[in-house]
């Protein structure tokens, strides 16, 4: 599951978040941060999930299975890429 980042917004971020898709949604929040330092709420978001990423130590199910799949699509993307 790669996102393309027209895709990373801050609704989209929250919705990961919501879901408890932690991870997926710090990636958004820092990929927005960095594109707009000025707005102090994006660094405040991200802020907040890592600390909530901090305290659950071991990642949910949510997480393990995102990570799989973006995994297995790395993996179907460089096999395209060989047979080219």
């Amino acid at each position: 599951m790669t996102d393309s980042s027209e895709f990373y917004t801050v609704t989209m971020a929250r919705l990961y978040a919501d879901q408890g898709y932690l991870r997926k949604a710090a990636e958004i929040y820092r990929y927005l941060a960095d594109r707009h330092p000025e707005d102090p709420d994006l660094s405040r978001a991200l802020a907040e999930i890592e600390c909530e990423m901090d305290r659950q130590q071991v990642p949910t199910r949510k997480e393990t299975v995102l990570l799989l799949r973006e995994w297995i699509d790395l993996l179907k993307q460089k096999k395209r890429k060989e047979r080219k």
